[in-house]
């Protein structure tokens, strides 16, 4: 159905499902020739699978739809493809396909009354995707998939709600990214005004980023896919004219997609695949309300995919309302910290927690310039904004190159501190929350927890 804001829902009778369009013209004038833009090709060099299914070349994925009234569009009906793994996968038995789970310390739970999930797949060949995405995959260097890559994957390309767990720089974001681009690829061609086909929302605008630039990497092949990032921070405008233009994903966060919503720049109507990435941060963050006002609007048939660090009650509440029969999959053991990880607690009173800090740090210094190494990558996370900063600046006083992040800085300012610590011209970043979860930074030594979380692991998973 049509999102229809809260406060409009008791005065409207409307029952249909309709994408309005900035310009009817544009469609009216394209109508002569639609039926020979509307041509399906195949690709062929397509795998089996994609052979069997009718696409669209990259050139006609917009080329027409049906008008049905001077000012609206039938939305097409969601496609859902058959999709089936390589012979090699289908000739796995049951025990085999357990052995493979417990080499790549996989759990998977389902339903008594619902099918086995999909076989866990070591080999992107062998999940027979599009040709496209497979050509991305190897542009970026893509080997194997990562344990969750392996099982997840398979789960979203079968079709399945997935509810999922795995800790930061397990591969996570490709493994609902591409599912998704090959999901978007087998639907009608997005026009103008119209989509997205769809949705993850992210807790913060870094995760956020740091998600769309992942799903340009797998469509970079793809020349009319287009993805939206719609966090806050940035300029509405803009963000209202890539909407209104059309868009086949967007990432965002769910207070900004909301106000999007809201002023009609963008539509329910067409989602039939979203991503809920962290979710026990964005509930911790008080994204609930907002949360639930998408999955209640999301159209009848759609997919989704769930992935949280934590499995609290709220979540399973969450689950429990909103995704049907879901495929459950943990990598490793839910809210422990990886095995790669030294944990020291240090008890030092309030008032000398900051001068323990720079002490610390400080040494650290000395000891890199003795060795002539690098400064160790630090991440010192603390509860408030203000805390923030003094921190940031106080060790800047001591000579140590440091930058604060939190979400009281502009969006420019949190983007060049997360370049300069991830570039290492900056090698301690100072942050609250914000850059608790998701974050993918290479190289961190040293977390340094100066008041503790607010919920528990929260650094660490």
């Amino acid at each position: 159905m049509s999102y229809i804001p809260p406060h409009l829902r008791n005065s409207t009778t409307t029952t249909t499902s309709s994408l309005t369009l900035d310009s009817v013209s544009d469609h009216i004038s394209k109508l002569s020739h639609s039926a020979s833009s509307n041509l399906h090709t195949k690709i062929s060099s397509a795998t089996s699978t994609w052979n069997s299914l009718p696409t669209l070349s990259n050139g006609s994925r917009r080329t027409s739809v049906a008008v049905t009234s001077p000012r609206t569009l039938a939305v097409p009906e969601v496609v859902f493809p058959q999709w089936s793994p390589s012979e090699r996968v289908l000739r796995l038995n049951s025990q085999q396909i357990e052995d493979v789970r417990l080499r790549l310390n996989v759990e998977v739970t389902v339903a008594s009354d619902s099918p086995p999930a999909p076989a866990p797949i070591e080999s992107f060949e062998d999940m027979l995707l599009h040709p496209s995405i497979m050509k991305d995959i190897t542009y970026h260097g893509y080997t194997r998939p990562t344990s969750i890559q392996a099982q997840a994957m398979t789960v979203a390309l079968s079709g399945r709600d997935l509810l999922g767990c795995a800790q930061t720089g397990s591969g996570k974001t490709a493994a609902f990214a591409i599912p998704m681009i090959q999901h978007c690829l087998a639907q009608s061609p997005i026009w103008r005004g119209d989509g997205p086909l769809a949705l993850v929302l992210a807790p913060t605008r870094e995760l956020a980023q740091q998600i769309e630039k992942e799903v340009k990497c797998f469509s970079r092949s793809l020349e009319c896919f287009r993805t939206a990032i719609v966090v806050g921070g940035t300029n509405i405008a803009d963000q209202r004219s890539e909407l209104r233009a059309g868009v086949d994903v967007i990432v965002a966060t769910p207070g900004r997609f909301i106000d999007h919503l809201q002023q009609g720049n963008t539509s329910l109507s067409r989602i039939s695949f979203i991503v809920l990435d962290e979710a026990d941060r964005m509930l911790d963050m008080g994204f609930e309300p907002q949360i639930r006002e998408v999955l209640h609007n999301l159209p009848k048939r759609h997919q989704t995919l769930l992935f949280s660090a934590t499995m609290p009650v709220e979540i399973e509440i969450l689950t429990q309302e909103y995704l049907t029969t879901p495929v459950q999959i943990k990598v490793g053991k839910v809210s422990s910290p990886t095995a790669n990880v030294s944990q020291v607690l240090k008890k030092v009173s309030e008032s000398e927690k900051i001068d323990c800090l720079l002490a610390l740090l400080v040494e650290d210094a000395s000891q890199a310039e003795r060795s002539g190494h690098p400064f160790p990558l630090t991440v010192v996370f603390v509860e408030r904004k203000t805390r923030c900063d003094e921190v940031a600046e106080a060790l800047v006083a001591q000579g140590l190159q440091a930058a604060a992040l939190h979400g009281g800085r502009s969006q420019s300012e949190r983007e060049a501190a997360l370049q300069d610590f991830r570039s290492g011209s900056n090698n301690i970043l100072v942050a609250t929350d914000v850059a608790s979860r998701g974050l993918d930074v290479t190289g961190v030594a040293h977390v340094i927890n100066l008041d503790l979380p607010k919920v528990f692991m929260a650094e660490t998973c």
